[in-house]
């Protein structure tokens, strides 16, 4: 082989790492940022490129030019992807093996990965399928039992989107590492993508029974005569349940805070600061008294003589701060609010509590940011979800699932709702669980298998047939 007459540059070295992580669908090297200047190698993944990396690879070299490089500039090149192969170069199907296939055919790998607190982050692969982001991340301890099966990610930021959500997905026990599934949803305006965790919580337990020791005598004779307040609207932090409050206008009563002082036994980190009936309708207020008490959170509710759960209409409001020791927290009052009216003996209740305490709470700076190109691929339709035509929906249909917006469908009860995704062919795609309420007016379904778009017939919503059209 004929030497090159021309000398080989670093420019020259800068142009072929470029063209090698191009092929990769990374407009850049993987960077890492930790809190220490020590060196950790990856921890899961093997080096060599992926099956689907290596199929668009082959598929790219059929168009191009035939580029002849000089020995020197090859033997650069092996060293090169070397080296990227030694920092770890992701195979999806190995890290996310608990995925289908399918799923993994679509996903982006990304390799993006930040370290603080003895915490590893990675950011292993995304997909974007129009207004919904998907992003899988894992994370380690590289110097603790800090990361298990319970791992909460409490505090998060992803740019893009109005409603967020990040949920567990797998933990692999052997190397202390969970996988978190981030969906992010609304309109990306551009292609750069941020990560960032403030805080991660582990070490959840919940236990269901806690007896609450109330004189339910002394609160059935008093039903009509406790005083109450109603709310300023910067005060409310949260409302949940099923409510037909319209928070922006209708008044909201709840009682005044710390008129008691009742323990839940078992219960460390918060009591019941007041309790009564307001317009009918049991009010029982808790107030956090201690700085855990800010991540933990549970609930009541009611049982017969014998034992058995009853199904009682109620909802939550979260709102102003509390004090401990004459410091004021930033932390919210919880009042819940119960429903009784239907209940024929008031006397035979019993108020039981289920709550969820946290051990562990872990506050750093975990943050990447990579490109994420756009899968537009995606047919849309809409559908009434009731009898009487109030909750009108419209309905998007992506590889990743089926997104439902419109007014009012917080009033929508997840384990409603049932999906069916008809094939052309005559098969089909279907799901009772999956749905997410990722915001008021929007829901979610997440498929467990990616779908084939132009291949899809029609949906079935709760029975309902939606037609579908080109977007």
């Amino acid at each position: 082989m004929r030497k090159s007459e021309k000398e080989f540059t670093e420019q020259n070295l800068f142009n072929i790492k470029k063209l090698f992580y191009d092929k990769l669908a990374m407009n850049e090297p993987p960077t890492v940022t930790r809190s220490d200047s020590s060196f950790y190698p990856p921890i899961l993944y093997p080096s060599a490129p992926s099956a689907q990396t290596k199929k668009s690879m082959n598929k790219r070299k059929r168009y191009r030019k035939a580029i002849y490089i000089p020995v020197t500039a090859a033997l650069s090149l092996c060293l090169v992807t070397g080296a990227a192969a030694s920092v770890g170069i992701i195979d999806l199907s190995t890290v996310l093996h608990f995925l289908g296939a399918d799923r993994i055919g679509i996903l982006q790998p990304v390799h993006q990965v930040s370290e603080d607190q003895g915490i590893r982050m990675e950011v292993i692969g995304a997909v974007r399928d129009g207004d919904t982001t998907e992003i899988y991340v894992s994370l380690s301890d590289l110097t603790g039992h800090r990361i298990d099966d319970t791992l909460d990610v409490y505090d998060y930021r992803v740019t893009g989107g109005n409603a967020n959500n990040a949920q567990i997905i797998h933990y692999d026990d052997a190397n202390q590492t969970a996988i978190i599934r981030f969906l992010i949803q609304g309109k990306v305006s551009k292609n750069r993508i941020t990560v960032q965790i403030n805080t991660l919580m582990s070490g959840t337990s919940r236990q269901d029974g806690y007896n609450v020791q109330v004189d339910w005598k002394q609160l059935l004779q008093e039903k009509q005569n406790n005083s109450y307040q109603i709310l300023e609207r910067d005060r409310i932090s949260g409302l949940g349940g099923t409510t037909d409050i319209q928070l922006e206008t209708d008044p909201i009563p709840v009682l005044h805070q710390d008129v008691t002082n009742i323990p839940v036994s078992g219960i460390d980190w918060m009591h019941i600061s007041n309790i009564g009936f307001v317009e009918g309708k049991l009010h029982i207020q808790i107030n956090p008294n201690n700085e855990i008490g800010e991540y933990n959170h549970g609930y009541f509710y009611f049982t017969d003589e014998q034992g058995q759960k009853l199904d009682i209409p109620e909802y939550s409001v979260s709102y102003g701060h509390y004090m401990k020791d004459g410091v004021g927290y930033g932390g919210d009052y919880e009042e819940f609010v119960y429903d009784l009216s239907a209940v024929d003996n008031l006397d035979k209740l019993r108020i039981q509590g289920s709550f969820t305490s946290i051990s562990e709470v872990v506050q750093g700076n975990w943050k990447t940011t990579f490109n994420l190109s756009q899968n537009a691929l995606s047919k849309t339709g809409n559908i009434q979800l009731d009898a009487n035509g109030g909750l009108q929906a419209n309905v998007t249909l992506s590889p990743v699932g089926v997104t439902l917006t419109g007014e009012a469908l917080s009033m929508i009860r997840m384990g409603g709702l049932s999906i069916e995704v008809h094939l052309k062919d005559g098969t089909k795609l279907t799901g009772e669980s999956g749905f997410l309420q990722l915001d008021q007016d929007l829901i979610k379904w997440i498929s467990p298998k990616t779908i084939p778009v132009n291949d899809v017939s029609y949906l079935l919503i709760n029975g309902e047939k939606v037609t579908l059209q080109d977007r």
